[in-house]
């Protein structure tokens, strides 16, 4: 072979070499440069060599093929490319998503959206009822710890990695319970990824699981990077909306009766009153105001009265609907916000009110030698657009007042609470009871 011949075949190899190599590593931006520096060096070499060398026809027939050859490197590797980018971009939209979610509520919302995105069968989430309590919304599974232990056992006695399960579901004992389906699916496959604590090591939280009829979707072979950071981020989120959730609560809850506050009532209130009044809907506001609670504290002690007014709000919240709104303003005074409550509905429900106080065993209450009674001068103020919430509560303050007086006016002891006929019992027994 002419030494001129060599020298080019050996400048091809070269180019063709890089190019391989480059394309081998998915290293596009190489690529290009190399496939740049090959079309320059093919351009050189025709403008340098006679078009009618039959030794270049060869060449350019040879190049051409490792041209062609390179291309279609170069178009799998960009094929590949863009299924990373794909998956990458599903990958942050689901992660999103997650940390997207400041509220449990929004978690089944949540949850759908992340099932529709990844296009999966089934998507669930059992949470730990033990530590998240009444906040579990609807659409997201609970169990007590122990159950979801129990169930766990089958994949291992101590589950400490977050990867529990990925095969088969007609391996699963019970794969229902973690995929919130009352019957078992009877082929297809699942995986199963325990949440853990990210304060709390080893602690479950709860378990999130998938299904798919395809019984070979979840492999066991699979790797599983993205779906135990998937675990890792949802976990996380879960304990941070539940520490929210403890801490709007403690701000909008009273901490002696566990009623709301009135930062609770100033805060829906007033979508509730411009609701009612674009609908011309009738609402009142009931102010309550226990009788002689200065003189129970005086003389039974004030663990009594704190006691009372416990069994108080207890009796209250246990007569509202859903939609009411009860809260403690402070001390013995409570207020009721009553939507869609006409004026004889309201009557009603303060007759009921009385007589629900009146039936409250303060002896067995506090567990005290005593025939104190409960009972309550009660105010009632009906909302008039476009009045304020602070109005409202100070109309209806005043009808309590005249409540007030009026029964004082009455006959004796008919709002008053009587004394205890007998002395309370030592702090230690009163403590016992409470």
């Amino acid at each position: 072979m002419p030494h001129g011949q060599s020298t080019l075949l050996t400048e091809l190899k070269n180019l063709v070499v890089a190019i391989e190599v480059s394309a081998r590593a998915n290293d596009s931006v190489t690529l290009k440069a190399h496939l740049k520096e090959l079309v320059a060096w093919a351009k050189q070499l025709i403008l340098r060599v006679p078009l009618s060398s039959s030794a270049l026809a060869v060449e350019n027939a040879g190049l051409k093929r490792r041209l062609r050859a390179s291309k279609i490197s170069f178009d799998s590797m960009i094929s590949a490319y863009k299924a990373i980018l794909d998956a990458f971009e599903t990958f942050r939209g689901t992660v999103d998503l997650v940390q997207q979610t400041k509220r449990l509520e929004e978690l089944p919302a949540t949850l759908d959206a992340i099932r529709r995105l990844r296009n999966l069968h089934t998507l669930h989430v059992v949470l730990d009822h033990d530590l998240f309590e009444q906040r579990i919304p609807k659409g997201v599974g609970r169990a007590s710890a122990a159950l979801i232990r129990e169930r766990l056992k089958q994949f291992s006695p101590s589950p400490h990695a977050p990867r529990l399960f990925l095969g088969e579901i007609r391996h699963i004992e019970k794969p229902g319970f973690f995929l919130g389906l009352d019957e078992d699916p009877p082929s297809g496959s699942c995986f199963i990824f325990a949440l853990g604590h990210k304060y709390v090591h080893s602690k479950i939280i709860g378990v999130v699981a998938a299904y798919d009829p395809n019984p070979k979707r979840y492999a066991p072979d699979k790797a599983t990077d993205f779906l135990s950071h998937f675990c890792d981020i949802l976990a996380c989120t879960l304990i941070t909306t539940l520490e929210h959730a403890q801490l709007e609560e403690l701000t909008v809850r009273d901490g002696l009766t566990g009623v709301n506050n009135r930062t609770y009532l100033e805060r829906h209130a007033g979508r509730i009153l411009d609701f009612a009044a674009r609908k011309k809907l009738p609402v009142h506001l009931l102010f309550i105001d226990l009788n002689g609670f200065k003189a129970v504290n005086d003389t039974l002690g004030h663990e009594a009265g704190d006691t009372i007014l416990v069994a108080v709000a207890r009796a209250l919240q246990a007569m509202i609907r859903k939609y009411d709104i009860l809260v403690r303003l402070g001390g013995d005074e409570f207020v009721i916000l009553l939507p869609d409550t006409d004026k004889h509905m309201a009557r009603a429900f303060v007759t009921r009110l009385r007589q629900t106080l009146a039936g409250i065993d303060v002896g067995q209450v506090c567990s005290l030698d005593t025939d104190l009674r409960v009972s309550a001068s009660v105010g009632l103020s009906r909302h008039q657009p476009p009045q304020s919430l602070e109005s409202l509560i100070k109309a209806a303050d005043q009808n309590m007042y005249e409540d007030k007086t009026h029964a004082k006016e009455g006959p004796a002891g008919i709002h008053d609470a009587s004394i205890p006929k007998t002395p309370p019992l030592p702090a230690r027994t009163a403590q016992h009871y409470d």
